[in-house]
């Protein structure tokens, strides 16, 4: 067991299985749910499971942190298994994002995949918001790289 949080299931000497049910947050302070996943927990996760020649990995997420969900993504996708991504229910906003760190994507049809140009709260001034409109812009460019760099992804 990795910590409180996370619970290595059904693995074999040739994989492993790896569930998003829950909030994508960016450190174990924002975890409300034991289902909420942070990098760091992933990071741990994929360092038991590193010589694992297959990993599955199922998704049913409204998303949550950009940058959370982008560490996630560039850990799932250095990991050297084969992975079978599977949309259960929804992979939605940054949980889309990691979900093309996979070799293969596995959407029912009755599944969703939910994308969307990232957005946030904020207060400040009107320099302030201007900033915020602009690291938006950058933040959207990065997640549309991601799209762009996985358009070949098998889906079933």
């Amino acid at each position: 067991m990795t910590n409180k949080f996370m619970e290595i299931k059904n693995q074999t000497e040739e994989s492993a299985d790896l569930y998003f049910y829950g909030d994508i947050v960016s450190s174990e302070w924002g975890a409300w749910e034991s289902t909420d996943q942070y990098p760091d927990n992933i990071k741990n996760f994929l360092d038991e499971v590193k010589d694992k020649p297959n990993l599955n990995i199922y998704i049913n997420s409204g998303g949550g942190s950009v940058f959370g969900g982008i560490a996630i993504y560039n850990m799932l996708k250095r990991h050297k298994a084969h992975k079978t991504v599977h949309v259960d229910g929804l992979a939605a906003s940054i949980a889309s994002v990691f979900a093309m760190a996979g070799d293969k994507l596995v959407i029912p049809s009755n599944a969703f995949l939910m994308i969307h140009s990232p957005w946030v709260g904020t207060q400040g001034n009107a320099k302030d918001l201007r900033k915020m409109a602009d690291d938006l812009d950058v933040m959207e460019q990065g997640i549309l790289n991601i799209y762009q760099e996985n358009l070949n992804v098998a889906m079933f």
